[in-house]
């Protein structure tokens, strides 16, 4: 079972099948698995699976000045998306710099759709809503309407070529299909480090679009195993490996949701003072554990005369390499690979090794 932590949830109402365990994921009852957590992520590394991920917020913005309008407000650039199928991983972020909430967005020629965690769903709605003065700029939130399925793994494109994709798009790129007569939004976001798009429908279209994908030999997994895979692909998750006191260059954020190029946005000035700089003061690291015990969230990590060098965030065992590993953040003068630290725990402390992310690269089709 997985621990229980304070942030976003994944699967909700409706799954495909009932799920064999649940796990109190930020305080709701989720699918952890669907029977056999090692099999799900046995077909997610090597065929491909589905997701439920419905409870991700999901914003509808509309009007003319949409793209100009969020290009002031977000971390990303935006530009680009004013050509339909354009997408973007970017940040909203406080004026320190410090993250509100991360973000997908996508374009549907006629509007911007954003994908937040649920619990900054509202966060970033009344954000993007409180600077909207004379814009022509209209929000809306479609998460009750709408239902999001998150299907992933090497032979994902191809189980989706029945529903019209035809061939693996790339990253942060979509298109809108017409499936049985209801709008279909594909959308390629990787979120557990596989191959993965995501897939938004309206809600009455779901139990058939969740039965088609089983038709087509996807399989439904929990969210053990999508834990499992994007830890080992270092992938942090807001609300877990991240926070509203996280600045996004020490989650390692800055290639996919920073754009140092573009014009102003709020916390900008704080992010180019520390890219100038060259570093932060810490930063996300992997950790391979040299024992079979899982450290919990906020375990502290000490190394060299500091007992207080960082913590961890996520620590799971990996089939892959048949080890515990972990996420967590330590002083930067601690984070070359290689570098011997000791996680605290409260049967006794655990050694470990600063290890680079990926723990393990994606599977080829």
């Amino acid at each position: 079972m997985l621990p229980r932590l304070d942030g976003a949830i994944f699967l909700r109402s409706r799954p495909m099948q009932k799920p064999a365990s649940l796990s109190d994921w930020f305080g709701s009852n989720t699918p952890a698995s669907y029977g056999d957590a090692r099999a799900e992520y046995t077909a997610l590394r090597r065929g491909a699976v589905v997701f439920d991920m419905s409870t991700l917020g999901k914003l509808r913005i509309t009007g003319g000045d949409r793209i100009a309008y969020l290009q002031g407000q977000l971390s990303q650039d935006i530009m680009p998306l004013q050509e339909a199928g354009c997408g973007a991983y970017s940040c909203l972020l406080k004026p320190t710099g410090q993250m509100l909430s991360d973000m997908v967005l996508f374009s549907t020629g006629d509007a911007i759709v954003v994908l937040t965690p649920p619990q900054t769903r509202r966060t970033v709605q009344e954000r993007l809503e409180q600077f909207v003065i004379m814009e022509d700029v209209e929000i809306e939130d479609i998460t009750e309407s709408h239902v999001l399925l998150h299907v992933a793994g090497p032979l994902s494109a191809s189980r989706l070529e029945p529903f019209g994709v035809a061939g693996a798009l790339p990253l942060w790129y979509g298109r809108e299909i017409t499936w049985q007569e209801c709008p279909l939004y594909v959308v390629r976001t990787d979120r557990c480090g596989e191959q993965g798009y995501d897939l938004l429908a309206p809600a009455e279209s779901a139990s058939e679009l969740r039965q088609a994908l089983l038709d087509a030999g996807v399989q439904p997994a929990g969210i053990e195993a999508f834990n499992v895979r994007r830890v080992e692909a270092g992938i942090p998750l807001f609300g877990v490996d991240m926070d509203e006191s996280t600045i996004p260059l020490e989650a390692g954020l800055g290639e996919r949701a920073i754009s140092f190029t573009k014009g102003c946005y709020t916390g900008q000035e704080v992010i180019h003072r520390i890219f100038s700089r060259g570093h932060t003061n810490r930063s996300l690291v992997g950790l391979r554990l040299l024992a079979e015990v899982l450290p919990p969230y906020g375990a502290l990590i000490s190394a060299g005369d500091r007992r207080d060098a960082g913590w961890v965030t996520s620590a799971v065992r990996s089939p892959s390499l048949g080890a515990v590993i972990a996420l967590g953040y330590l002083r930067n003068e601690y984070t070359a690979s290689g570098t011997g630290v000791v996680v605290q725990h409260e049967s006794s402390p655990i050694e470990a090794q600063v290890v680079p992310l990926p723990f393990v690269e994606p599977s080829r089709a």
